[in-house]
């Protein structure tokens, strides 16, 4: 399996507190499960206990500590399988808003606990058998890992004063519904109920980019998606994500891009290219 798309670091059971030393790209997310034991975190010596789910996005995961006969195991993500693995279905924006930010997740269910073990189980037997290694299967089981999430992560309450959030949050899910119909944003305002100058200030102000902006770099990802994970011609990606021919498809692509979709294929089939990452803008750039 490509180091740069997944990675299993195993913890063997401490025997005392220690300090836990990640082995993951810088680039890579991580998730947790902690079997057993209690995990604590930055100055504030924050504590989460066994069962539980724990992810920090890429670069965000803080110095992370364990007690005695604390047992995680840790899988570091890659933009790509994180892409993969939340897909672009209506469903998938809720997935894309927990992958977000950290979240910690006790798993106080037994059967919710019994699922997210065996999930894990066969994820590492996945990656350490050869014979066995699939992209579409790792993307399988963790999006049934991400689901479990979702299902067992209990928020913060929103605060008075979120309507700019709930805004944002079914503007989000309209795109994920239609960005490939390439609505206008006046459309998408018109479908809130809200004028298009308060949409405009609305996602400037929570993510620092337009709403126009924020539909581009959608239909922008899902076109990096299929250049890199499918071989498909481009007639039939362009078709599939609403343009007229492949020729206004490679003129979007390459002003959002500045490369053409054949020259980014081609890059991203070198793995080990040096220029990949480069291409690969964060999942966070969503918005």
């Amino acid at each position: 399996m490509n180091s740069h798309y997944v990675k299993v670091q195993e913890e063997p059971e401490a025997l005392h507190d220690r300090t836990i030393r990640l082995r993951l790209p810088a680039n890579f997310s991580a998730l947790f499960f902690l079997r057993e034991g209690t995990l604590r975190w930055d100055e504030n010596e924050r504590e989460i206990e066994a069962p539980a789910l724990c992810y920090w996005p890429q670069q965000q995961c803080p110095v992370l500590s364990m007690t005695a006969g604390a047992r995680p195991s840790i899988l570091g993500l890659s933009d790509t399988l994180v892409s993969d693995a939340i897909g672009a279905r209506a469903e998938s924006v809720h997935m894309r808003m927990l992958v977000e930010h950290p979240f910690v997740t006790p798993l106080v269910d037994a059967k919710m606990l019994q699922q997210v073990q065996f999930l894990f189980e066969w994820f590492s037997g996945e990656v350490s058998q050869a014979e066995r290694q699939s992209p579409m299967s790792l993307s399988a089981y963790l999006r049934l890992l991400f689901i479990a999430a979702l299902r067992a992560y209990q928020p913060e309450p929103l605060q008075a004063g979120t309507e700019q959030t709930n805004i944002l949050r079914k503007f989000r899910h309209l795109v994920e519904l239609h960005y490939r119909d390439h609505w206008q944003v006046g459309r998408f305002a018109e479908e809130l109920g809200v004028d298009y100058d308060r949409l405009h200030r609305i996602c400037k102000r929570e993510t620092g980019r337009s709403a126009a902006e924020l539909v581009h770099e959608r239909l922008t990802a899902e076109a990096k998606a299929r250049l890199e994970n499918t071989g498909l011609p481009l007639k039939k990606i362009a078709a599939d994500l609403g343009f007229a021919d492949a020729t206004r498809f490679s003129h979007f692509f390459k002003r959002r891009t500045a490369m053409s979709p054949g020259a980014y294929r081609t890059v991203v089939s070198r793995p080990h290219g040096d220029d990949l990452m480069e291409l690969r803008r964060g999942f966070s750039d969503w918005p």
